[in-house]
């Protein structure tokens, strides 16, 4: 039986659940709407307009809902106290144990600083032989671009790899044309769990319970 591959995780909604960064927040912003506008609730009404489907916007249209008239300078403050908030997230179980005991590497996209955070908020850099931010790159080189996935190849000097990960719309098709195994995670509460995937998906597991399983 050939070696398992190197395997390449994704972060969000891969390793942990991202409605629970998003969840952490919100409630990181609560104390700042309350002190900046005097109003309370902001937490609860961003969420009930994540949970209804709304992307882009959720903080002006959460301020607006609770009659709050501010500037692109204040809501792009608030945006960016979110990404720079120490989130409150940690692996899920059957990550935790697919992670122990294997090498392996970490590639995500997302702002530079949120996505560190991430990651050490959920302890596993320290694990990874490799972690590659596509936001440090300059130019837009995230993910479907092959670039993250090349930088990878070379420096692990793996002959065989495999990306685990769960957005169809630009996870999978730089790997499969490495030539690299495509494992996707279809978690319950994903935000992209009901998305579609192509032929350049090998397998799709709930969960990373039986990883092992999916390389093979």
């Amino acid at each position: 039986m050939p070696a398992e591959p190197f395997v390449v995780f994704d972060v969000d909604d891969t390793l942990y659940l991202e409605r629970d960064y998003v969840a952490s927040g919100f409630a990181a912003i609560e104390p700042l709407a309350r002190s900046r506008f005097g109003v309370t609730g902001f937490a609860a009404t961003a969420w009930d307009l994540f949970s209804a489907g709304a992307r882009g916007d959720i903080f002006d249209r959460a301020l607006v809902s609770m009659g709050v008239s501010c500037t692109p300078a204040e809501v792009a403050s608030l945006v960016s106290a979110y990404r720079r908030h120490r989130p409150r997230i940690a692996l899920l179980p059957d990550a935790r144990a697919a992670v122990r005991g294997r090498p392996f590497a970490l590639l995500t996209d997302g702002p530079v600083l949120s996505q560190a955070n991430k990651i050490r908020a959920l302890s596993v850099a320290q694990q990874a032989s490799l972690v590659v931010l596509t936001g440090r790159y300059r130019g837009k080189f995230g993910k479907p671009h092959p670039r993250g996935f090349r930088e990878i190849a070379e420096r692990s000097g793996a002959d065989r790899l495999a990306y685990v990960a769960d957005n169809p719309a630009k996870d999978f098709a730089a790997p499969r044309a490495l030539g690299w195994r495509t494992v996707r995670v279809r978690r319950r509460g994903g935000l992209h769990a009901d998305v579609p995937h192509g032929d350049d998906v090998d397998v799709v597991v709930d969960d990373l319970s039986d990883l092992a399983g999916a390389l093979r």
